[in-house]
């Protein structure tokens, strides 16, 4: 029986699909599901075949349908998928997605029955635990015969008392110990107070937290044709239709259309949310993703990192006017660089490794989110191994150390730092800060 499903939990029900093993290899098919999914999130009261195949397969507007059925074929695989996906990997989802045939809007329908979850094992004794129920017994006047002792109850009875409480004692140590490091092994952000400063803002709210990786496809378009590409056009799926003006050769229009059906990312990024990953301890909170299956809707209720600068990842363009230091691209150079809108004495305006190529700057930004409820982290370089060099910095006991030793006394702020980053054979060595900001509350 289909019930209201909140739009919250439509929106990463979708996600987990589309970073399942049943869509992971096919990025048509999860823009299709994202793109419907945002159909019925608006209220959509149907959607036509047409508006799908020009929105996600780049078809005209008033193409032929009847000539050309991809979405058509589309739908019907996307169907085959997501019933497989609820019979295997997602058979535990209180919540199915159906598309029913002879339409194109996403039902959301709870279903009728969960398992039971299974019996948690009864748990061994402590010896805190078997120490207590020594003394218990003693108080309640049970005889243990200890040889001789038993000519002087007074002196036997201290005796077991003191080494009951050096046992009790002893357990209580051993039980610290072992909670401690089963703590700093959950939890590897609580291992360093510089560290839990910071990331005790993401892991310890109880929120959300999206990783957000760049999307590489999209900065070679804006390379190919020499443009910027704006967020709006990125998320209504414009900027799959931009190469296709009348001065851009068929050549490169294919060339395109292969870049763009691919949703490409960097190693570099990869390595920088593993790291997050590790220090998260694997939460179950932390989501990664890319940025072309990140939806609007999250930035509402989940804390948010992104990674790379908006070059690959469009979304760092939402905080653009609210950064002093701002990763830039020079299209016409293709160059990388960043712009220091207001500098401070013996500061530059412009930090840029092009006459340095074993160089990078980066920078690493924590900020309100743009309803200031929740936290945003950005890392975003000059290239990718300068992102990779923010990622190491940040999520390392030095490197946070480094940083809180330029922050004021008193509740964490949030701050803005530019690094610079020497790098051998693509891969980051040293790392050191070159200015901080802190935001004015």
């Amino acid at each position: 029986m289909q019930s209201e499903v909140a739009s919250e939990a439509c929106d990463a029900l979708l996600l987990r699909i589309v970073e399942s093993q049943e869509l992971r290899r096919s990025a048509r098919l999860r823009e299709l599901l994202l793109y419907l999914g945002r159909c019925h999130q608006s209220g959509a009261g149907n959607v036509r075949e047409q508006e799908v195949g020009a929105a996600v397969f780049g078809r005209a507007e008033d193409y032929d349908t009847t000539l050309d059925n991809i979405v058509r074929v589309n739908v019907s695989e996307l169907r085959k998928r997501l019933a497989h996906y609820f019979q295997e990997e997602g058979a535990q989802e209180p919540v199915i997605v159906e598309i029913p045939r002879g339409g194109y809007l996403p039902k959301f329908v709870r279903r009728t029955f969960l398992e039971e979850p299974e019996p948690q094992p009864a748990q061994e004794a402590t010896p805190l635990a078997t120490a207590v129920a020594g003394i218990a017994a003693v108080e309640a006047g049970a005889v243990i015969k200890v040889g001789r002792a038993e000519r002087n109850p007074r002196r036997w009875l201290v005796t077991v008392l003191v080494l009951l409480m050096l046992v009790a004692g002893a357990g209580c140590g051993v039980l610290i110990w072992q909670n401690a490091a089963l703590r700093t092994e959950l939890h590897p952000w609580t291992a360093d107070p510089a560290l839990e400063s910071l990331w005790s803002q993401f892991f310890a709210t109880g929120r959300e937290v999206d990783i957000v990786s760049a999307d590489t496809s999209y900065a070679l378009e804006e390379d190919v044709l020499r443009q910027p590409i704006s967020l709006e056009d990125y998320l209504n799926y414009n900027y799959k239709r931009l190469g296709n003006r009348s001065d851009v050769p068929q050549a490169t229009r294919d060339a395109l259309e292969q870049i763009l059906d691919r949703d490409s990312g960097s190693i570099g990024d990869f390595q920088v949310a593993v790291r997050i990953l590790r220090l998260g301890g694997h939460d179950e909170h932390l989501k990664v993703t890319s940025a072309r299956f990140y939806s609007p809707e999250s930035l509402k209720t989940n804390d948010l990192i992104l990674i790379g600068s908006q070059q690959s990842n469009p979304w760092v363009e939402l905080f653009r006017d609210r950064l002093n230091f701002y990763p830039e691209y020079d299209l016409s150079l293709h160059r990388s660089f960043v712009h220091n809108r207001v500098p401070a004495k013996g500061e530059q305006a412009v930090y840029t490794a092009a006459e340095e190529p074993n160089r990078g700057y980066s920078v690493i930004a924590f900020l309100p989110n743009l309803n200031d409820r929740q936290n945003t982290l950005i890392l975003a370089g000059t290239d990718s191994r300068a992102t990779q060099a923010a990622g190491d910095f940040i999520t390392s006991r030095s490197g946070m150390r480094e940083i809180a030793k330029r922050l004021p006394v008193g509740p964490y702020p949030h701050f803005e730092v530019l690094l610079s980053s020497s790098q051998l054979v693509g891969t980051p060595l040293h790392t050191e800060v070159v200015t901080v900001r802190v935001f004015d509350h």
